[in-house]
C-alpha cells in the first residue's frame, strides 16, 4: 500500500514539472517580418523588424561558404543593417531565424542574393607598378573604399625575400618601396581581404633606378631675380650657387635696392635629366633666409611645370626634395615664397637623378 502511495506521489510532481516547463516555454515568431537583403561589394546588407517582446533576443542568419562550411551570425535588435562579408560573386541561401536566450530557434525564413564581386578582386585588376630611384612604386584603386590589404612579394637589397604589406581603403593610393635589388627583378602582387581570401597574383619586372649626384661643371644661372656683389669675396652673386662650395653665397640685392620676395634663380643643366630630386644648402650660421619656397622645370626655358612648394628650414645641413614625378627636365627654377625678411641668401644648389 506505502508504495502505491509513493509511486502517486512521485506521479504528481513528474505531472507539476511537466505543466510548469509547458506554461514557461516561449512560442518563437516565425522569423523575423518585412526582411530586405540587397548586394554589396563581396557582403549582403540585411534590414528587418525586429520582433518586439516574446522572448526573442536576437536575429540569426546561416549560410553555407563556398568551401561548403555552415557558418551563422547573430544580430542583435541595436542593429540597424546587418552586414554579412566575406562573399564571393555567386548566388548564396540564407537563412534567416529569431533566437532565444536558451538557444532555442524559431523556424527559418530563405531569402537569395548574389554580392557584387569583391573588392580584392576589383583592386587587382587596377595595381601598376613602376621603377623609382631605389625603389619601386605600386599604386592602385578601389572604387568601393572597402579595406583591402596590398600585398608585395619582392626581393631586397640584401638578396632576401620580402613580402611587404599595407592595409588601405583610399579610393585611390600608392605606396613606395626602397631597399630594393638594383638588379632587375620580378615582383608578384596580390590583393587579399581580413578573411584571408586573396587574388590571383599579377606579376611586373622591373629594375629600380639608380640616383646619382649631378656634376655641375656646364651648369649656368641664367636669370635670378637679383644679387648683391657688395657681400664681400665671391659672395652675394648667382655664381655662387653652383660653384661647388658651401663656404661662399648668392644673396639677394639689399644695398642698392631693397626687393621683397618672392626671389627666384634659373638653372640650365645644358641637357635634359631625369631628376630625382633638388638639393638646397642655406648660407652657412644664418637663420633670417626664406622659410618657403617653390620647385618649377623645364624643357625649353619656355613652359613650366610646379614641382611643388616646400617648406625651407634654416639649418646648415643640405635639404633634399623628392619630385615625385621624376620630371625628365633641362631648367630649374627655384622661387623663395616668403621669409622672416625682405631678403633671402642660399650657399649651394644639387641636383640628383639619372
Amino acid at each position: 500500500m506505502k508504495k502505491i502511495r509513493d509511486l502517486s506521489i512521485i506521479t504528481f510532481f513528474l505531472l507539476l514539472a511537466f505543466s510548469c516547463d509547458k506554461d514557461d516555454e516561449i512560442q518563437l515568431p516565425a522569423g523575423p517580418e518585412n526582411v530586405q537583403v540587397n548586394p554589396g561589394y563581396g557582403e549582403a546588407l540585411f534590414t528587418w523588424d525586429f520582433p518586439e517582446g516574446q522572448g526573442v533576443e536576437y536575429v540569426r542568419v546561416d549560410y553555407t561558404n563556398s568551401e561548403g562550411k555552415s557558418l551563422h551570425q547573430k544580430f542583435s535588435q541595436y542593429t540597424d543593417i546587418a552586414v554579412i562579408s566575406g562573399l564571393e560573386e555567386r548566388e548564396y541561401t540564407f537563412q534567416i531565424s529569431v533566437g532565444d536566450k536558451s538557444g532555442n530557434l524559431s523556424d527559418a525564413k530563405s531569402v537569395n542574393i548574389t554580392p557584387y564581386q569583391p573588392p580584392y578582386l576589383f583592386v587587382k585588376e587596377t595595381i601598376g607598378l613602376i621603377a623609382d630611384f631605389g625603389s619601386v612604386v605600386v599604386s592602385w584603386e578601389n572604387e568601393t573604399e572597402k579595406e583591402v590589404g596590398i600585398n608585395v612579394v619582392y626581393t631586397d637589397a640584401n638578396g632576401v625575400s620580402q613580402t611587404h604589406v599595407v592595409n588601405t581603403s583610399e579610393a585611390q593610393g600608392s605606396m613606395s618601396i626602397s631597399n630594393v635589388s638594383a638588379t632587375e627583378q620580378t615582383f608578384e602582387v596580390y590583393v587579399s581581404n581580413a578573411q584571408g581570401l586573396r587574388s590571383e597574383n599579377k606579376t611586373f619586372t622591373a629594375k629600380p633606378l639608380k640616383e646619382v649626384s649631378f656634376a655641375k661643371n656646364n651648369w649656368e644661372v641664367i636669370d635670378i631675380s637679383s644679387e648683391e656683389p657688395a657681400e664681400g669675396g665671391d659672395n652675394g652673386v648667382k655664381g655662387s650657387l653652383i660653384d661647388d662650395t658651401i663656404d661662399s653665397f648668392w644673396h639677394s640685392a639689399w644695398a642698392g635696392s631693397q626687393p621683397d620676395f618672392p626671389h627666384h634663380f634659373t638653372i640650365d643643366m645644358k641637357e635634359v635629366r631625369t631628376v630625382s630630386r633638388l638639393g638646397l644648402v642655406n648660407r652657412q650660421n644664418n637663420t633670417q633666409g626664406m622659410t618657403k619656397i617653390k620647385i618649377e622645370g623645364s624643357v625649353d626655358n619656355v613652359t613650366w611645370e610646379n614641382l611643388g612648394e616646400f617648406p625651407f628650414e634654416q639649418i646648415n645641413a643640405e635639404q633634399k626634395f623628392r619630385l615625385t614625378s621624376n620630371p625628365q627636365i633641362r631648367y630649374f627654377k627655384v622661387t623663395g615664397l616668403e621669409g622672416p625678411n625682405f631678403y633671402t641668401f642660399l650657399a649651394e644648389v644639387y641636383a640628383y637623378g639619372e
